[in-house]
């Protein structure tokens, strides 16, 4: 690799700028966009070896900062830059490292000339795996060590692309027939998924165009079909954002009925119209205010989604940088919400009908808890078993005895997530 200074010049200003931005809640990806507009000039070999580089030293980075500390007792504040990324380079790829000739004598060349990789692992797996305290502490007593230990890893390893196919325009069988260019295979729990190891922007896939299919994770496809939409339901997506549920659910239910989508945050729904359209489902989506659909609806929805604002720590291994964003006051602010959502539009729900709350979150102070504390204040609604709703969908996953559905990353190689069904009494 004889460009191998430069391209490692270019990763250690990108982490740079990451690193002067993260406290705003810039999401990586959006700052790397950014850097490669400016520098069209690199081509699409240089920024895969940049991706690749760049965005394993975010989801190391406090192992990172372990191993080179225990070498360099040098370093008492932040690694700089230029010595991480030496060491991730030196530790993902040591036979280019091996022979990278520095022709400038900059802070990279001065650090490779001294920095040595030694394969040496902490036993505390929450350093190991780069887990902030802030998520570790609220999860090292809820799962088993064997649990967590797979768990962390899991989290800790770059996830797949994964595809939920319209199957309103084409089945998952017929995608893959017709769809050749693309190494995919079917999903591992959901009927609509199928799976790639390669990543490549599908957004400028003819058949994305066409609408026939949307980039969801595997356990996020799963809220739809705990939520069991039947032909005349009236459904409400109660933080529909984006909407990729709610096309989920679109697909999933009957030509008659409602669905409803709506948002505490109204300028989270502008992509919704979009997507719908080209999903080929918009006529079917009514998208409301908040306030119009709880003075217009309560007590007659047959089921309400909340999927609810959350910290994402069950999606750290497709957003890694977020692990280092998430603080004690997000968590409480999340926790906040989600409380208020489920008191605040439980109403919603009419006699006999079901309350669905997902988050893609492993913390059980959003999940469990959550959902025991609005228990405990509203007698009135009692849980389902998630486990007999995706049965009936022909998803076989094991339940609980709880009948709440907590999905880690380990267990079907998807995203964390977390699914309560709640039903009120007539």
């Amino acid at each position: 690799m004889k460009n191998a200074p430069l391209l490692l010049n270019h990763c250690s200003e990108l982490y740079r700028q990451w690193e002067k931005l993260r406290g705003t809640g810039k999401p990586a990806d959006e700052i790397r966009r950014a850097y490669f507009r400016e520098r069209h000039y690199l081509g699409s070999r240089d920024r895969r070896f940049i991706d690749l580089l760049f965005y394993d030293m975010i989801r190391n980075l406090r192992l990172y900062e372990w191993q080179i500390r225990r070498e360099r007792e040098d370093i008492s504040g932040a690694v700089p830059a230029a010595l991480l990324t030496v060491h991730a380079f030196l530790r993902r790829f040591p036979d280019e490292a091996e022979t990278a000739r520095y022709e400038i004598a900059d802070d990279l060349a001065q650090y490779a000339s001294v920095h040595r990789y030694r394969d040496i692992y902490p036993e505390a797996p929450e350093i190991r795996e780069s887990m902030p305290d802030m998520v570790w502490e609220r999860i090292r007593t809820h799962y088993s060590p064997s649990e967590l230990e797979k768990c962390l890893t899991a989290l800790n390893t770059p996830a797949e692309v994964h595809l939920r196919v319209n199957t309103r325009k084409i089945s998952p069988p017929e995608f893959m027939r017709s769809c050749k260019d693309l190494p995919l295979r079917p999903g591992n729990i959901s009927p609509d998924a199928l799976r790639m190891n390669r990543h490549t922007d599908l957004t400028q896939h003819p058949f994305f165009k066409r609408g026939l299919f949307e980039l969801q994770d595997e356990s996020s496809q799963l809220v739809a079909f705990a939520c069991r939409p039947k032909d005349g339901d009236t459904v409400i997506d109660l933080c529909a954002g984006a909407g990729g549920k709610t096309l989920h659910l679109a697909a999933l239910q009957g030509e008659n009925g409602a669905l409803i989508a709506t948002d505490i945050h109204a300028d989270r729904l502008e992509r919704l119209d979009r997507r719908a359209k080209r999903a080929g489902v918009r006529e079917r989506i009514r998208i409301l205010p908040l306030e119009t659909v709880r003075r217009q609806y309560r007590d007659r929805a047959d089921i309400l989604l909340i999927d609810a604002p959350c910290t994402g720590s069950g999606v750290f291994r497709r957003n890694p940088d977020s692990k280092w964003t998430l603080s004690g006051e997000i968590l409480a602010f999340c926790l906040n919400e989600q409380a208020n959502l489920l008191r605040e539009n439980a109403a919603l729900v009419k006699p006999g009908g079901k309350l669905v709350y997902a988050t893609c979150s492993i913390i059980p102070d959003e999940n469990e808890k959550q959902i025991e504390a609005f228990l405990a204040d509203h007698s009135g609604f009692s849980l389902m078993s998630v486990s007999d709703e995706l049965k009936s969908s022909g998803i076989p996953l094991p339940g609980s005895g709880s009948g709440m559905l907590s999905v880690l990353p380990h267990h079907y190689d998807s995203d964390g997530f977390f699914i309560a069904v709640l039903t009120r009494g007539k």
